[in-house]
């Protein structure tokens, strides 16, 4: 009788709660601390990304604070069973929807996510997918004129080049109207001496034959027009052709239809094959290849309909990139950009000495400091900067993060 008294005051009271808690914090310790002595994780299929790995301990790095940050994001990312969690984690959100049935319509020949309420919505049409189109508002017009200021002062520091990707979302498909003439607004904004080029769509059936049908990037077609333009733009005559086009047939769900889970909408991943002279490669100041390019052509995937194809093949956004062809008497380039240079800028770097590519979003989180452009320059000896921007490069307050000048 009194054992029974004993486990029911147990089961019932505070010692209960405080047990499995004990438990849990016990459990976390153990997970955590495997973390440290196990072989570290060098990747997370899961994200696409470098995984924080754990550093020595300095007496710089412990009073700078870098040592505390690089241990608690190491901590996180090699964590028992991290990348299981992650790819869980990212199952379940993957099968959330982020927009609401009505949100989705076949308007004419395109399929229109976002915003409005479409109700007895017919998906009967099987073409690209495009969000409404964005105004051009006076909060927009003065985040834009910010970023362009600072983007003006690196014409001062080097020999300095434009080339802009109009995106869908600026321009009015069903009025055929341009709400955003990117082209007009930089040249109206920008100060200084500089190098201009941009791709551009005058209908839908042009900006059909450059785009993903279900993603937001340039399709390869895009993607080598885009090449050529720039290459033409840096004064390079031999402009590389690729040596195949690469499919294995698999179905695409672009970001387009994964954020609307509208997987009604697919098309088949390919990408362009280069022969590229031998290099050396730098991924955030560690020797590495950039890109999934030999797997996907041996077919060394597991594949779902939410594969993130186009980061994983062409290499996903980080910090800073240095492509090394060992060319000293040529340029040295600086390329600045975001997601649509991934496929671009390995192909065009064959035509330099070294080429950085730096995407500022990422790299105080990746390198571990600042980014100054004018020390920048002058340690790497840069002779040509490349800013390759889609429209939001222009219109996200974020795009130019971290940038000191």
């Amino acid at each position: 009788m009194r054992l029974k008294k004993v486990c029911s005051v147990f089961w019932k009271g505070k010692f209960f709660e405080n047990y499995v808690f004990l438990v849990m914090v016990v459990l976390v310790f153990i997970f955590g601390m495997y973390g440290l002595v196990k072989t570290p994780q060098k990747k997370s299929i899961s994200e696409n990304r470098t995984l924080a790995q754990y550093q020595h301990l300095t007496i710089n790095g412990f009073l700078s604070g870098r040592f505390q940050d690089n241990f608690e994001k190491a901590l996180s990312d090699q964590f028992l069973m991290s990348e299981r969690i992650r790819l869980t984690y990212n199952d379940i959100v993957n099968r959330l929807p982020k927009y609401g049935i009505d949100q989705v319509v076949c308007q004419g020949r395109y399929i229109l996510i976002g915003g409005a309420n479409y109700r007895n919505a017919r998906f009967d049409c099987d073409d690209n997918i495009v969000v409404l189109p964005k105004e051009m508002t006076q909060v927009r017009t003065e985040i834009a004129r910010q970023n362009v200021a600072k983007y003006s002062r690196v014409n001062e520091l080097a020999n300095t080049f434009y080339y802009i990707i109009e995106e869908p979302d600026m321009f009015d498909f069903e009025s055929g109207q341009r709400l955003t003439d990117v082209k007009a607004f930089l040249k109206e904004n920008i100060v200084g001496k500089y190098g201009f080029s941009y791709l551009h769509f005058d209908t839908y059936d042009e900006y059909e034959k450059l785009f993903y049908k279900t993603d937001h990037h340039l399709s390869s077609n895009g993607q080598y027009l885009a090449y050529v333009d720039i290459a033409k733009l840096l004064d390079v005559d031999n402009i590389a052709v690729p040596v195949e086009t690469v499919s294995h047939h698999e179905l695409f769900f672009g970001t387009r239809a994964r954020d609307a889970r509208y997987y009604d909408s697919f098309e088949e991943f390919d990408f362009l094959r280069f022969e590229l002279p031998k290099h050396s490669t730098m991924v955030n100041r560690k020797e590495s290849k950039y890109g999934h390019y030999d797997e996907y052509m041996n077919h060394e995937y597991k594949y779902n309909k939410t594969y993130p194809f186009y980061s994983w093949v062409y290499g996903g956004d980080v910090g800073e990139i240095i492509f090394d062809y060992n060319q000293p008497k040529k340029d040295n380039l600086l390329v600045f950009s975001n997601s649509f240079d991934n496929p671009i800028v390995p192909v065009l770097a064959q035509h330099f000495n070294k080429t950085y590519a730096v995407d500022l979003r990422h790299y105080r989180k990746d390198i571990g400091e600042s980014y100054v452009l004018s020390k920048y320059i002058k340690e790497n000896k840069i002779d040509k900067v490349l800013f390759i921007m889609s429209s939001r490069y222009i219109f996200d307050k974020n795009s130019n993060q971290g940038l000191e000048l």
